[in-house]
């Protein structure tokens, strides 16, 4: 850390502002202080036309080491997401090329008293064409700010996915925009993503 702010200090001298905010960053974030985390998860959910369907995520997130309590972090998050064929079949049958939306879900940190606070998720699904044959996937991209009280308990959390998420699906078709409620299936799947250590 001290050679670091040193190298910090030299860059401010010579001028370099870029290199003064990465050497911080890599202070800050470095290697050791997130744990990059890869979930398979599957829900289910209703779709128009379709019915019920099965649909496979991977969550991606970097899970921080340590959270200082009554601070806001902010972590990248995303959601890769495979609808299957038969939502694909269905948007190409109403002449869908394109679907965009929001993919709308909550984790939780459960504090070491057993105290479980819930953190909103709000990823945007970007422009994807349908593919012409083959599986409907996307992909929901962002970043999570979120702040424990001042008051949470410190010690280990464990960081969860919850088991209800929604998704609302635009598309350039007559079938126009829906929504679709989603709920893990099978629900004994594991749903952690690793532990953060609250701090004071």
């Amino acid at each position: 850390m001290t050679t670091t702010v040193a190298k910090a200090k030299r860059a401010v001298t010579g001028g370099g502002i870029v290199a003064v905010l990465t050497a911080l960053a890599l202070a800050l974030l470095g290697a050791g202080n997130a744990s990059a985390v890869d979930k398979s998860l599957t829900f289910s959910g209703s779709f128009p036309l379709i019915g019920t369907q099965t649909v496979a995520t991977v969550i991606h997130v970097n899970v921080p080491a340590s959270v200082k309590r009554g601070t806001t972090v902010t972590v990248p998050f995303s959601i890769d997401v495979n609808a299957g064929q038969t939502a694909a079949d269905g948007l190409r049958l109403v002449g869908a090329t394109q679907i965009s939306g929001t993919i709308s879900a909550s984790v939780s940190v459960k504090a070491s008293n057993g105290t479980v606070y819930n953190v909103p998720v709000s990823l945007p699904i970007g422009a994807t064409p349908v593919p012409a044959t083959g599986p409907l996937t996307f992909t929901a991209s962002g970043s999570v700010a979120f702040a424990l009280p001042a008051s949470a308990a410190t010690g280990p959390a464990t960081v969860s996915v919850n088991p209800n998420a929604s998704s609302h699906i635009v598309t350039n078709s007559a079938l126009g925009a829906f929504d679709v409620a989603l709920t893990l299936s099978p629900a004994s799947q594991n749903t952690t993503l690793g532990t953060s250590n609250i701090t004071s």
